[in-house]
């Protein structure tokens, strides 16, 4: 397997591990969205008893631990994701450079 191969797999798991770390966050948001208007006692859209807004008193969203580690894992993978675009970027800059010097090695 050549070394582009194997830094262009890289970027392709690291892409699908962003990927999967921001469908997490998502799902940990609508998870304490959902807590947040529960604990309000009232459905989407809909005001207390006086006018209130369902958030009134409720407990703010936060970060979730879920969502704390889905957050480090985007990160991680977004690094990764940069490492091997510049390791697929020295390969070409190296396959350039031997061409280069095949071009102007005389024939014999």
């Amino acid at each position: 397997m050549s070394a582009l191969s194997i830094s262009l797999s890289g970027l392709q798991a690291a892409g699908q591990r962003f990927e999967a770390s921001a469908r997490r966050i998502v799902a940990a948001g609508a998870q304490a969205g959902n807590a947040l208007v529960e604990a309000s006692g009232n459905g989407a859209g809909q005001t207390g008893g006086q006018g209130t807004p369902p958030a009134t008193g409720a407990p703010g969203i936060g970060f979730s631990p879920d969502m704390a580690g889905a957050m480090v894992d985007m990160m991680q993978a977004e690094n990764a994701f940069k490492a091997n675009a510049q390791v697929a970027g020295r390969i070409s800059d190296m396959q350039k450079a031997y061409l280069d010097m095949l071009a102007e090695r005389p024939e014999r």
